[in-house]
């Protein structure tokens, strides 16, 4: 009979030839062995499938899965189902486990039975790897991290979690229609049936480097956060979750006449319009089509602070709201965004020129 190993490890890549040789060595020089290495590669056209095939042929503990690109969230759910272990460990193409990540996570998953997931802390490294001088310091009570989550802080770091197989499926696995947020979504259906917790150890280095975020992805992810941010304050208040029976990612376009926001709680259908609004702005630079109430709408939305964390985004949208109205000839437009920038950041406002930046 085939021996199941202790854990399976889920790593997803597209196109990673530079850091995936690192990332996969990381795993395989684990102090503790017992595990398959699921490597899923979603339709690579570099020298990714080279790599692979490469250090499988030195390695049994790697299996690899191939497709045609598909995308992340289907991508760990194929890895969720392959997987033949009882815990699942996340890893990324781009990232390095320390030695002791998987015996130290085993370990407290074995000792806290209750625990459904154990996530630890991350040392953040340049491209070329060298340290930028942060490391997280998150919270690491099960409490706490369940307030978190429900606030949209999704303090377990993926490429850092561990968690048992059962729960994960249990949850639902992940969701395209959170994309960009699909763990903080996972994470959060899952904080309902188990606890989640944290290691103060720093038991990973978390790359960062070009072509990771785009202005696009940016406001997918911000749009999804803050959409379980409304949807969990519904489940919290006891009624029903308005995305329920959505089977594929929201589209900005939605309105209040859309079948999937009918029986949606009015700040819900505020944040689509006002992430249309966005969308067209960051993304797709057709803000000359907005009307300017619209723009009015959306700055006032800013000020609210309702949704859209990112304090140097906002501003760079009040930006955009300043120049647009000053060629309309909007004083009174153009001098309430230039108001919002100051007070968002004085420094960097003047320093711009109240220009996007």
């Amino acid at each position: 009979m085939e021996k199941i190993p202790e854990i399976s490890v889920v790593l997803p890549v597209y196109n990673g030839e530079k850091y995936i040789e690192a990332a996969l060595i990381s795993i395989l020089e684990q102090d503790f062995t017992d595990f398959e290495l699921l490597v899923i590669n979603d339709g690579s056209v570099d020298g990714t499938e080279a790599i692979l095939e490469r250090l499988a042929a030195q390695d049994e503990r790697i299996r690899i899965l191939a497709r045609d690109n598909d995308g992340l969230v289907s991508a760990l759910n194929w890895g969720l189902e392959e997987a033949r272990a009882p815990l699942i460990a996340r890893m990324d193409a781009d990232d390095i486990s320390y030695p002791n990540r998987f015996s130290k996570q085993w370990q407290f998953l074995k000792d806290n039975p209750d625990v459904g997931l154990v996530f630890a802390q991350m040392n953040k490294v340049d491209a070329q790897g060298k340290p930028i001088g942060k490391v997280t310091n998150t919270r690491t009570s099960p409490q706490d991290v369940a307030v978190a989550l429900s606030k949209g802080n999704c303090l377990p770091h993926h490429p850092t979690v561990m968690a048992r197989r059962s729960e994960m499926l249990g949850a639902g696995g992940y969701r395209d229609v959170f994309k960009g947020a699909e763990d903080l979504d996972l994470w959060y259906r899952m904080s309902k049936r188990t606890k989640l917790a944290g290691l103060a150890d720093v038991l990973l280095d978390y790359r960062l480097h070009e072509g990771q975020v785009t202005q696009t992805s940016i406001v997918r992810q911000r749009f999804s956060q803050d959409l379980i941010i409304l949807i969990a304050k519904e489940l919290e208040a006891g009624r029903d979750d308005p995305s329920k029976g959505w089977d594929c990612v929201p589209s900005f376009d939605w309105t209040a006449t859309s079948p999937q926001l009918l029986a949606a709680p009015a700040n819900m259908v505020a944040l689509f319009r006002y992430y249309h609004l966005i969308d067209r702005i960051l993304t797709l630079n057709g803000i000359k089509d907005l009307a300017s109430e619209d723009l009015d709408a959306l700055l006032d939305g800013l000020k609210s602070k309702s949704f859209f964390g990112s304090a140097k985004v906002r501003q760079v949208l009040a930006h955009h709201i300043v120049q647009e109205a000053r060629r309309r000839g909007l004083r009174g437009l153009a001098l309430k965004a230039m108001l919002f920038a100051l007070k968002t950041n004085p420094s960097r406002a003047l320093r711009h020129g109240f220009k996007p930046f």
